[in-house]
Parts: structure tokens; C-alpha cells; sequence
């Protein structure tokens, strides 16, 4: 088997909780797929979900992880306890650099730090960053979870190549696909 290292799309896709992210990155894997692109799904998260899995033996998914441990892991322990503002960052850009060979595009649909768009953007030349807004959502999450640094760390955050406004489904879809549309254009996938 030879190795031959690609010119790999990094979408990175940032927003606060319940913001639209995940449906963003569905309508890109659909998308690309039917385009016969090899995709692949790497969120920052799946460290520390499996960390949680490995220490309380539970497996959570979107519909049910616990929020306040994932948030407490990363923010005291992560970066304060073990003074490592990268930990995450380092994982990713290993797990990109390895998809670099396999892989047409790479999807990170968690993105909630400037580094995780920074730090990749001076590893990688082919580097997309979308981020994603639903203004007038009233959010699920607790007053302390909003004002937790992983909501509100991307606030005043404007070196995007794309912001989109989550108003339905349908306006996603659409404005992906003129993404996709552009990203075809220059010969990027």
C-alpha cells in the first residue's frame, strides 16, 4: 500500500450549543458523499467522551451527555489541573495529519475555541472555517453552562470564511450547498 498525502478539506465548524453545527456537518458528509468524497467526522469531543466512558463505564451520546462534566474535564482539569491549553488541539491535528492520507475532507463539528481554528490553520493549507449562528434561540442550557468559557469563548470571534445564520433546516441546506458550490470553483475538493 503506498501512502500519498492529499490536500485533505478541514471544515471547521464553530457555534455555541444548539446552534445548528451538527446539522451543518451532516448536510456537508451527505453532500460530499454523493460526490463520491471519502468523509470522515473527528470532533474534539470524542476524547473526552470517551475519557467520561472509561471513567464511569456510561456510554453518552448527543441526546444525553452530561454537560456540566464534559465542560469541567476541559475548562478545570484539562486546562487549569494540567496547565495544557492545547491537549485537544494536539489530539486533533495528529488525527488530521493521519486522515491527510486517507480521507477527501474531515469534518470537526465541535469547534468552541479560536486556537481549534488557529492552531489547525497553521498546520493545514486546505482549512475551512464555518461558524454558525441561531440568534433569538432561547438555549436549553443552564446560566452557568451559557457563561461556561466553552459558550462564550468564540463571542467576539470574526476570522470565519463563512457565518451562517440558522433560521431552518432548509436555509442550512441551502447555504452549504453554495459553499460546496464555491469550494468546487476553487478547486479545493
Amino acid at each position: 500500500m503506498n501512502f500519498e498525502k492529499k490536500n485533505t478539506l478541514m471544515i471547521l465548524i464553530a457555534g455555541k450549543a444548539r446552534s445548528g453545527k451538527g446539522e451543518v456537518a451532516k448536510i456537508f458528509e451527505e453532500e460530499l458523499k454523493k460526490e463520491g468524497k471519502k468523509v470522515v467526522v473527528s470532533p474534539y469531543t470524542k476524547y473526552l467522551k470517551r475519557y467520561i466512558y472509561e471513567i464511569t463505564g456510561e456510554y453518552r451520546d448527543d441526546d444525553n451527555k452530561p454537560r456540566d462534566l464534559l465542560q469541567k474535564l476541559s475548562s478545570e482539569l484539562i486546562k487549569k489541573e494540567l496547565n495544557n491549553q492545547n491537549f485537544f488541539i494536539n489530539r486533533q491535528i495528529e488525527d488530521l495529519s493521519f486522515y491527510s492520507y486517507f480521507m477527501d475532507a474531515v469534518l470537526v463539528p465541535d469547534v468552541r475555541f479560536k486556537e481549534e481554528i488557529e492552531e489547525i490553520r497553521k498546520k493545514f493549507s486546505n482549512v475551512l472555517a464555518i461558524g454558525v449562528e441561531r440568534k433569538n434561540y432561547l438555549s436549553i442550557l443552564t446560566k452557568e453552562q451559557q457563561e461556561d468559557i466553552t459558550e462564550t469563548a468564540l463571542d467576539n470571534y470574526k476570522d470565519y470564511d463563512y457565518l451562517l445564520e440558522n433560521t431552518s433546516l432548509e436555509s442550512l441546506y441551502r447555504e452549504v450547498l453554495k459553499i460546496i458550490k464555491n469550494l468546487r470553483k476553487e478547486e479545493r475538493i
